[in-house]
């Protein structure tokens, strides 16, 4: 039945959209413009600063009240669909005001992986999590990986679908060359496991690779790193030119220590023609499958070196032949057409 005209199809909510940048950022804003293709969205979003830094949490806490007033008066949507699990009590609210309405929640790795932890922060924010669970019995939640699907069903959430996420990023120029180097994109803190590489993988080698990095600095004391004479940090780089460096690498690495809901660099990187090399556990290895790159275990530089040497003892030919065929598996199976088809049908099960 259609919708009647003062109704939208998707009501989508979300307090991560630019210019922060981050995963989640570009997940609302890419997903709702593929959406936007097929639906009638309404969108209520609370925009990141001008420097791309996320809102403050003067402005989160505004949003969600605001928000909240907001769903309290609003017409019903078809479906009401949250960015993210944090916000659940919004869902809550929307579910309360408009018992028709279906409500749909996305998690990331960020929003359920603080649940496992065995700290206060960690406690006080599962109890929350399984709070909403229970408040939001009726709703779905799309999870970007099966790693974070079985966390979500742990914490209480019954309905649950996976949709992995997509990269928009495509190289059309890719020599299947390499410079002799290692690259490494992400923020700079312990448990994106830089230190790890540097430290305790390339320091076992005879004759390491150098490291090119890019990214941001979260923390003073892994950034000690970057004053390694094997490192060459680059700063926080432009698409563009980030994609040049996934293409020329030997390899790139995603050397996680802590558990990632999907690993968009992983996907990313083989997109634009690289060899990946990435930890093995949680959402990395759902992406980094054999014919995507190769993965190694955390706790064994060995196998890291292992894998380093393999790639570097690539003749020509074969580099070429397998970063030919990664990159259009990667192309194929992470594009945003496929999420949004994804999405939408789980809109049609709620």
């Amino acid at each position: 039945m259609r919708a009647k005209p003062e109704e939208h199809d998707v009501r989508f909510i979300t307090r991560k959209w630019a210019p922060a940048m981050g995963g989640m950022e570009t997940y609302c804003l890419r997903l709702t413009e593929e959406l936007g293709k097929t639906h009638r969205l309404d969108i209520i979003a609370l925009p990141g600063q001008a420097d791309g830094a996320v809102p403050s949490v003067g402005a989160l806490i505004g949003f969600g009240v605001k928000t909240a007033v907001r769903l309290l008066f609003a017409r019903p949507a078809k479906i009401v669909h949250l960015g993210d699990v944090a916000i659940w009590p919004l869902g809550w609210i929307a579910s309360l005001r408009h018992p028709q309405s279906r409500v749909i929640l996305s998690a990331h790795g960020s929003d359920l992986n603080l649940a496992t932890k065995n700290n206060l922060p960690g406690r006080l924010y599962a109890a929350y999590v399984k709070t909403g669970a229970r408040m939001m019995r009726r709703s779905r939640l799309i999870a970007n990986s099966t790693w974070i699907a079985e966390l979500a069903e742990q914490l209480g959430f019954a309905n649950v679908d996976k949709v992995a996420l997509a990269t928009d990023m495509r190289s059309d120029n890719v020599t299947y060359a390499h410079n002799g180097c290692l690259f490494f994109a992400g923020r700079i803190t312990p448990s994106k496991g830089l230190s790890f590489v540097v430290n305790e993988v390339l320091a076992r080698m005879e004759s390491p690779p150098g490291i090119r990095v890019a990214g941001t600095i979260w923390d003073e004391k892994e950034a000690q790193t970057l004053d390694s004479p094997l490192v060459e940090y680059l700063g926080k780089l432009v698409p563009e030119k980030l994609m040049a460096e996934y293409g020329q690498a030997m390899a790139v690495i995603v050397p996680s220590l802590g558990k990632e809901g999907f690993g968009l660099v992983a996907a990313e990187a083989a997109a634009c023609g690289a060899v990946v090399i990435a930890s093995d556990h949680s959402g990395l290895a759902e992406v980094v499958t054999p014919d995507i790159g190769l993965v190694a275990d955390i706790d064994s530089p060995d196998q890291w070196i292992a894998a380093i040497e393999k790639v570097r003892s690539w003749t020509s030919g074969k580099r070429a032949a397998y970063t030919r065929d990664a990159q259009s598996v990667a192309s194929a199976r992470y594009n945003w057409d496929r999420v949004a088809e994804e999405t939408v049908a789980v809109y049609e099960k709620a």
